[in-house]
């Protein structure tokens, strides 16, 4: 309107005219605001249910609605699943119906929005219909049903209806086509985010598989210590049952009536570790000794958290119980240390001797008798430095887990003659009786069989008085055999009969006598891998010892208690770590 209109008497028509124009333009503005408002919604959409609610919402304040459907279509499967509709502003449950011939069905077919002005003379054959308190049952009279397109394939439908003949017109289609559009993007939103949500809940599972699987103790702290989670590794080492609420609060707050002293060491422990991290600090490997429960050494390492400015927030520790590592580390020492002194001893007597030998030879003062003499103690010494050297061979064949079993049909009692025959001639003074059955035959590893028997009837003979009494006895029955060594000699206490089976370990009052400490350890794992057992027994110190074995007599009874089979080291669980060697003679036997 011109300055020149303002003066002029206006017609009904025109006034007509421009209330028409004033009113469109409004309906104009609120459609814009109303898509404005959606948007930013729609953003903020975390799933389907509030998507769906957010376009009902702005759609109902600008437009008549009796009914509105919203659907998602599953090409593959030809389905329509409805997300949600609302009738007569109540929210009912969605449901699923395969495409047809209604008027979504059309839609989805041909890509191209419907506006139904009266169903009666522009709508499809087939009407969708609703059931109401007051009518019994309702269709709609008019509807918009237009489809949600995204990458050049239809994902879904919008359907708005009214039981009003004409209550919508183009303008109602343009808005419920750009509010497809909207939905479209906030779909494709919605999937990348459950997408997005897919793969990190993927991910989260696979850190709390890889972390409850973890051998090692998992602790993660925040910035004030307080524990934020644990591993069940961590809970096992500090004695916290699954049921315990630990998180909120640091470890030095926990107080409980009956937590076990080991745990709380562990607790103390971890203290200067979380500190460590609350000043930004970064460990590897500290070892702390505990003595709650006995000597037991835990390793700790751990490493901050930091957040987008580089301030630390927290921390991981973790922690792993290195006491059987520092344990193996002093038998390493050990056998070093035994390695060198009782090495020391054979090549210091064959040096000696060879060069007492040598001068005499030189002057020409080596009688015959003096060379037998010398001869004989540099055998004897040279055969002591081969034993100790075949020890400590099968040692480390034992750790390494190396040792195999060969057994074949042998004589026991014969074996037996042989290494007490065998022991008389080196240790004379000695009286060594026997008594075994004429025959006693078996599958038995010969060479390590006699290692055993050698080894317990040279013990016999050093720890017992001189012309001491050996007593050897062999008994067997259809099942097995068994063989005992009894001595006269310094005896055990009770406390040792379990002991002198470890490694290195000697009886007290016997370190004067050359010895490894190997040698009945080394017997019990023979023993052990060819299905049997040994023990001792003693009255006491001063009484003697009578050192004893059970061996099965065939290999199907090994088989039997261990059908992973009969000669496997260091156990009959670890069938497994035999050679393949051994395993394919096995196979083929």
């Amino acid at each position: 309107m011109t300055p020149a209109d303002l003066g002029r008497p206006r017609t009904p028509s025109a006034a007509r005219e421009q209330i028409t124009t004033d009113s469109r333009t409004e309906r104009f503005r609120a459609r814009i605001k109303m898509l404005g408002s959606l948007s930013c919604q729609l953003s903020r959409a975390s799933d389907l249910d509030e998507l769906f609610r957010a376009v009902y919402s702005e759609l109902a304040g600008v437009l008549e609605l009796n009914a509105f459907v919203l659907g998602q279509y599953d090409e593959a499967n030809q389905v329509v699943h409805v997300v949600r509709q609302v009738h007569s502003g109540t929210e009912l449950p969605g449901g699923s119906f395969p495409v047809g011939n209604g008027l979504t069905s059309e839609v989805i077919r041909t890509r191209q929005a419907r506006l139904i002005r009266q169903w009666s003379i522009d709508g499809p054959r087939w009407q969708v219909g609703y059931a109401t308190e007051a009518e019994g049952f309702a269709q709609p009279e008019s509807g918009v049903t237009v489809p949600v397109v995204s990458d050049q394939r239809v994902v879904g439908v919008l359907s708005v209806q009214s039981y009003r003949a004409h209550a919508y017109d183009e303008d109602d289609l343009l808005l419920l086509e750009a509010t497809a559009e909207q939905v479209s993007g906030a779909l494709r939103n919605l999937r990348r985010s459950e997408r997005l949500d897919s793969q990190l809940q993927r991910r989260v599972t696979e850190l709390e598989t890889i972390l409850a699987s973890m051998a090692d103790a998992l602790l993660i702290v925040d910035a004030s210590g307080r524990i934020v989670s644990l591993n069940r590794a961590a809970r096992e080492v500090l004695c916290i049952d699954d049921s315990a609420i630990l998180f909120g609060k640091p470890l030095s707050h926990v107080q409980w009536r009956e937590w076990p002293p080991a745990a709380r060491a562990v607790a103390d422990a971890l203290e200067p570790i979380i500190e460590a991290l609350g000043r930004g600090e970064a460990l590897r490997e500290v070892e702390a000794e505990l003595r709650a429960d006995g000597r037991r050494v835990l390793s700790f390492s751990c490493a901050p958290i930091h957040d987008e400015a580089g301030a630390p927030f927290g921390g991981v520790i973790v922690f792993r119980d290195t006491t059987g590592k520092r344990e193996m580390e002093l038998i390493k020492n050990e056998v070093l240390w035994m390695a060198s002194h009782d090495l020391r001893t054979p090549v210091t007597a064959i040096k000696g001797y060879t060069q007492l030998l040598e001068r005499r030879l030189t002057k020409g003062q080596a009688t015959p008798e003096l060379v037998a003499n010398f001869v004989g103690v540099l055998r004897g010494q040279s055969d002591y430095l081969v034993g100790l050297l075949n020890l400590l061979l099968d040692y480390s064949r034992l750790e390494a887990g190396r040792f195999e079993l060969e057994p074949k049909r042998i004589d026991l009692v014969a074996l037996v003659n042989d290494v007490v025959a065998s022991v008389q001639a080196m240790s004379e003074g000695y009286r060594v009786t026997l008594q075994t059955p004429p025959v006693i035959e078996g599958d038995w590893d010969a060479v390590r069989l006699e290692q055993v028997l050698h080894n317990l009837l040279t013990n016999a003979a050093k720890y017992s008085p001189a012309h001491g009494l050996i007593d050897v006895r062999i008994e067997a029955d259809e099942q097995s055999a068994t063989v005992r060594v009894a001595d006269q000699g310094v005896g055990l206490a009770k406390s040792e009969l379990g002991q002198v089976f470890k490694r290195f370990y000697r009886v007290e009052g016997t370190r004067r006598l050359e010895g490894t400490g190997l040698g009945l350890y080394i017997c019990q794992r023979i023993i052990t891998a060819s299905g049997g057992r040994i023990w001792a027994e003693s009255s006491g110190p001063g009484h003697g010892s009578e050192f004893c074995f059970t061996v099965p007599r065939y290999s199907r009874q090994i088989e039997q208690r261990c059908p992973r089979g009969a000669c496997c080291w260091p156990s009959p669980a670890c069938w497994e770590q035999v050679s393949p060697r051994l395993r394919s003679r096995r196979a083929q036997a």
